[in-house]
């Protein structure tokens, strides 16, 4: 009687499985749901702060699931940083594709990676900081982004030639634009109040007056 009052309490307090774990479904699934559960814990707590335990609990799996999709936490980590590139190449190409003046399509580009941020999947991404990954790591990461960074500086190039911009350097406008966007994971919390919309406002004017044209 009193074992099955225990097993009762203990299953009362058990973790709850993420959904991707409630079934035998399939791998990517459960793979993207580690990845966005360390991403948004690395992002909340710091890399080294937070360990596969703090992951697997999140996530109400054992540690052991953990290492069968990832070698270590620097080789999930890893996977943080290339799954927010992804996204991130996704939404410039259809910035691009959507047409317009540079910095119709740079504004575009930013509005839809704040909504993005807010969405169900947004705490996959991950805060730009890529000095925990390894060498080898860091390089692939690096060479990834340039991808996202130069659809950024044609932007801006191309607002520059259309005049729809109006900077003198449009490589160190597009440094401080890709600074600025990748340290929003550190500081954003889903349980915030603030809508995408809002997040938007904010950045575009902080980011756009300086760089629109004076009308005398």
């Amino acid at each position: 009687m009193n074992k099955a009052i225990g097993a009762k309490k203990s299953n009362k307090h058990a973790k709850r499985r993420h959904p991707a774990f409630e079934r035998s479904e399939e791998f990517g699934r459960k793979r993207k749901a580690m990845v966005q559960t360390a991403a948004y814990l690395f992002n909340r707590t710091g890399f080294h702060a937070t360990s596969i335990n703090d992951i697997s609990e999140a996530l109400g799996i054992s540690p052991a699931a953990v290492y069968y999709y990832f070698s270590d936490k620097t080789d999930l980590l890893h996977h943080c940083h290339l799954s927010a590139i992804e996204k991130s190449l996704i939404l410039a190409q259809a910035a691009d594709e959507g047409g317009g003046s540079g910095i119709e399509k740079l504004e575009r580009y930013i509005r839809s990676q704040f909504h993005a941020l807010i969405s169900k999947e947004g705490t996959a991404w991950v805060f730009g900081d890529i000095s925990a990954l390894k060498p080898s790591q860091r390089e692939d990461i690096v060479v990834r982004s340039r991808e996202v960074d130069n659809f950024i500086l044609r932007f801006i190039e191309q607002g520059v030639a259309d005049e729809s911009i109006a900077i003198s350097n449009p490589r160190i406008t597009e440094f401080f634009m890709i600074g600025a966007l990748n340290w929003v994971p550190r500081w954003y919390r889903p349980e915030s109040n603030l809508t995408a919309e809002d997040l938007t406002e904010i950045f575009l004017q902080f980011a756009f007056d300086g760089m629109r044209p004076r009308r005398d």
